[in-house]
């Protein structure tokens, strides 16, 4: 006998979390009026919305204020009713067919095996959807209630249990819309700032690596796989601000967890010459990677 509920009373629920997202909220619970329940995890915000979420007629649940939302997502979760959980950001919107396609989903008696699933996500920087550079950036957001759970690690996965974890096609018309990504350089730059230093001090306390040569090839790295290898290059000017953002993070995650070691901070402090040296050969390092074929 199947433990799921029949497809005739299977409920969605749709989770938010928020901390002052007036700007956004409206249009993302617009997007979620098909769900059985909709609640709006708010983290004491200041502005509108929580009178927008009572608008709305979302259920409003009281959530303790955190740096970020994976230390409060576990907690959240637990108040929703539906067989199947759907979580999406304020800055996000469901397009009418994904919305479609997950009822389909949480629908298919078939799918007993399934536990949840990661859906593609198109984000837009200034406007572009980069296409090219950043998708299908899959997110596992849609699973089965107590499928999914949260470490309270910034950045991190769920763990799954209790079947499958499958994604969804990338195809736009089956992904999630994140135009708040990136819509203001000014604050965007901010948020790459704060976030550095949260993965610098996750970083210190997990795998711990040594900051040299970290420095310098992560971030060469990164901006080279997303500018050429990824073909963030094709979205022009915006690509390669972006590509360029993306490496000068890993560079600021870098220098965070560098700055919060005194241990490695006296490791690097080397002769001037030598260091150098060094950064020379990193940069020949990172050049030669970058004329591969």
């Amino acid at each position: 006998m199947s433990q799921h509920p029949p497809a005739s009373s299977v409920r969605i629920s749709a989770l938010v979390h928020t901390r002052n997202e007036e700007r956004w909220l409206p249009g993302c619970l617009e997007s979620l009026r098909w769900a059985d329940e909709i609640i709006v995890a708010d983290m004491a915000s200041t502005d509108a919305t929580r009178e927008i979420a009572r608008s709305a007629g979302a259920h409003l649940l009281d959530m303790p204020v955190a740096p970020f939302v994976e230390q409060v997502r576990n907690l959240a979760l637990e108040k929703c009713a539906g067989d199947w959980l759907l979580l999406v950001d304020a800055d996000e919107r469901v397009p009418a067919t994904l919305a479609a396609r997950l009822r389909e989903l949480a629908y298919d008696s078939h799918a007993a095996t399934v536990a949840a699933y990661a859906l593609p996500r198109r984000n837009e920087f200034l406007g572009v959807w980069l296409e090219h550079g950043f998708w299908p950036d899959h997110q596992t957001r849609f699973f089965r209630r107590g499928a999914a759970h949260w470490s309270g690690e910034i950045h991190e996965p769920p763990v799954i249990s209790g079947g499958a974890l499958v994604p969804l096609p990338a195809e736009p018309a089956l992904a999630l819309e994140h135009p708040g990504y990136g819509p203001d350089l000014e604050k965007f730059i901010e948020k790459l700032a704060r976030y550095s230093a949260i993965d610098a001090r996750r970083l210190s306390a997990s795998t711990n690596p040594p900051v040299w040569p970290w420095l310098l090839r992560r971030p060469a790295s990164e901006f080279t796989n997303r500018y050429f290898h990824d073909g963030a290059w094709r979205h022009g000017a915006h690509g390669l601000i972006w590509s360029l953002l993306q490496g000068a993070y890993q560079l600021m995650v870098a220098a965070n967890f560098w700055a919060n070691g005194r241990e490695r901070a006296a490791a690097f402090r080397v002769a001037p010459a030598d260091l150098r040296g060094r950064v020379r050969r990193e940069l020949w390092r990172s050049a030669a990677k970058l004329l591969q074929p």
